[in-house]
């Protein structure tokens, strides 16, 4: 990260160092060490670009301990520390984590720091990031970095098929995908991929489907559901989107066997990085139907109820989250910042094809917040596979799946 990050603008962590100071004791005997688990190679990253340094340099005598956990270990360990009473002071968490690790308790509501910790004011984040960290009207966490779907297209071959702009809506997709489909032998339309667990849920909530009810439960029995699962799958059936062929996604694109796909910001990152001569390419907002919404993921940062050290804790929130220190981060890891003024960097606005990340994250939602989120997922990338695979009819296998996931439905009753 070098000496641009070791001298911090002092808006950036003034507030922590003028609130810790109160702790100016126990700094000086070196005696407070902040656990932090966080997951993945975007938290070694905070060690590797010199980001823990800097907010320890910033504030004497906390010493912050970072253990990268990936993400296939991270819900099990989380269980375990809940169940323990015992783990890290600050978590990482999957916004899909929230509602379950939230209603244990075992997380310390954030809404009283917020007048000390401005950064962490909710006004500052996309409205969907926002929805994925309140929970029974408190807030659990904070968001640390951002992503969702847009739609990636050959301008090339598109145009040929009469969308030099891309599709706008679905019925454009879906057209645009047959004319595609029309060029000839091993030629198809567009890359989906197989159990996924967020695009048959955006063809939903496009199609004008609300899955939350209002005591926190899940309710899948609109019939725009039904019609939009059919919609989706429906590329399947026609092998416009192909099944089993271990095709790679962007070499096929490049090759334009696959002109269109449905990607968060990494696979920009590698059209960029691997393609560099290759500008036959363009990005677009999702397509429409009632709406055009997309899905918000990425990760938040929670601090555990039993910490020692909250006010520190939520300082290395505040810090995590504060403009500079945000768009720093994209610069050196290129993960979009919840924030929304940090957008206005021109970092983040010299690639319009980039940008559309911010036009499609004011239209973006974060996956139902209620209990069992992920054990209902892959039950429903069951059914995905039954409709696709085995031919199983989109009515009968949504109601299979509505009794399947009914003893997993939590209510604020229950």
């Amino acid at each position: 990260m070098g000496k641009k990050r070791l001298a911090l603008a002092a808006s950036a962590v003034a507030l922590t160092s003028i609130v810790l100071g109160a702790c100016s004791n126990d700094r000086a005997s070196g005696d407070i060490t902040l656990d932090v688990w966080a997951i993945g190679w975007e938290a070694e990253q905070l060690v590797n670009e010199g980001y823990i340094k800097a907010f320890e340099d910033e504030n004497p005598g906390v010493k912050v301990n970072l253990q990268a956990i990936p993400w296939d270990n991270i819900y099990d360990n989380l269980l375990t520390a809940v169940a323990s009473g015992s783990g890290p002071d600050v978590v990482q968490l999957g916004t899909s984590y929230m509602a379950d690790f939230s209603s244990t308790g075992a997380l310390m509501p954030l809404n009283d720091y917020v007048e000390e910790y401005p950064n962490l004011d909710p006004s500052h984040f996309f409205e969907g990031a926002v929805d994925s960290i309140m929970y029974n009207d408190d807030m659990m966490a904070v968001p640390w970095y951002v992503e969702t779907r847009v739609l990636y297209y050959r301008t090339d071959l598109l145009a040929e098929v009469g969308y030099p702009e891309g599709p706008e809506t679905w019925e454009e997709l879906y057209d645009a995908a047959t004319r595609l489909y029309d060029r000839g032998d091993g030629l198809y339309a567009l890359t989906l991929p197989e159990n996924d667990d967020t695009l048959p849920y955006i063809f939903a909530w496009q199609n004008g489907v609300e899955f939350e009810t209002d005591d926190k439960g899940v309710d899948f029995s609109d019939p725009a559901f039904i019609e939009s699962v059919d919609y989706y799958t429906r590329f399947f059936k026609e092998d416009l989107a192909p099944l089993g062929l271990g095709l790679d996604p962007m070499q096929s694109f490049v090759d334009g066997i696959q002109p269109m796909f449905f990607e968060p910001p990494f696979r920009y990152q590698q059209l960029i990085d691997n393609y560099p001569d290759f500008e036959e390419w363009d990005t677009k907002v999702m397509p429409t139907k009632e709406n055009n919404d997309s899905v918000i993921g990425g990760s938040n940062m929670a601090v555990f109820e039993w910490t020692e050290h909250p006010d520190e804790a939520v300082a290395f929130l505040s810090y995590l989250t504060d403009r500079d220190t945000q768009i720093d981060y994209f610069k050196d890891v290129k993960v979009l910042p919840p924030r929304v003024d940090a957008w206005d960097d021109p970092a983040l606005q010299e690639d319009k094809r980039f940008y559309r990340y911010f036009d499609q994250l004011e239209h973006s939602r974060a996956q139902p917040q209620v209990l069992n989120w992920n054990r209902i997922n892959d039950e429903w990338k069951r059914s995905e596979q039954r409709i696709t695979r085995a031919g199983y009819s989109v009515e009968e296998e949504i109601a299979d799946f509505r009794s399947r996931i009914e003893p997993m439905i939590v209510t604020e009753e229950d």
